[in-house]
């Protein structure tokens, strides 16, 4: 998106899914393809980002009140955090060398290196915001998401910090989703055990992982006690993408 007029909030989100589909806030953060022309990869001022939205009741467009956001729902004893985690983009390359570590698809920005450096603040910040959550967070439930699966923060100490702290059950129960990687399954992640995490990358699109054909959706379910369920629900596989 290059701003809010952007032809693309039409024909890839509004002509794609119902009306009845979008009568509801859907909650967002953004990934590695919408730091291409976003005016948000080389600016500090946050109100210049194309997908920012403050207003819950604006359904024209993804809530987003921020990069790295937190929502409370009493009523479910549930806090959703959101995080922009586009800096760690090259964590499925476990051997990247240091000066690799970094947001890749800045290159194609009006300005590389000044777009590494603010995914870079934003990672750090969103690991501030979730472990203020974690510690502070009066809800039973914490549902935790960013753009990238628990696997890709394995290869440094900072993420590997985050999945230990995404795998503590003693005041909170977490569930953490994610995408990028276009399947839908529980096993090629990096488990968080009491807790639970979901890749929800499956739904066709750009295409489907040569490892899995799991193409659908997450349900997640919250019974009266705050117990949380989830589960997939998937699809014929031809329906989104082709075999390989």
């Amino acid at each position: 998106m290059e701003n809010k007029w952007d032809p693309q909030w039409q024909i890839k989100w509004r002509d794609i899914y119902s009306q009845k589909l979008r009568s509801i806030p859907w909650y967002s953060v953004y990934g590695n393809h919408d730091l291409h022309k976003d005016p948000c990869s080389c600016s500090d001022d946050v109100s210049e980002c194309a997908q920012t939205n403050w207003d819950i009741t604006d359904l024209n467009y993804f809530y987003m009140p921020g990069l790295s956001w937190v929502k409370e729902h009493a009523e479910l004893e549930l806090e959703v955090v959101a995080l922009e985690m586009n800096h760690f983009m090259w964590g499925w390359k476990k051997d990247a060398k240091k000066d690799q570590q970094k947001a890749w698809d800045c290159e194609w920005t009006p300005c590389p290196e000044k777009c590494e450096q603010l995914m870079e603040i934003r990672a750090n910040q969103s690991f501030d915001l979730f472990y203020d959550r974690a510690r502070n967070s009066p809800a039973k439930n914490l549902l935790v998401f960013s753009h990238y699966p628990t696997d890709y923060f394995s290869a440094s100490q900072q993420g590997l910090d985050f999945l230990a702290e995404l795998s503590n059950a003693q005041t909170h129960h977490i569930e953490y989703f994610a995408g990028h990687r276009h399947n839908t399954d529980q096993t090629s992640t990096w488990q968080i055990k009491p807790n639970n995490n979901w890749l929800v990358g499956g739904g066709g699109g750009w295409g489907c992982e040569g490892y899995g054909r799991e193409q659908g959706i997450v349900v997640g379910e919250i019974a009266a006690d705050g117990t949380i369920e989830t589960y997939s629900v998937l699809v014929d596989a031809d329906e989104c993408c082709q075999l390989r």
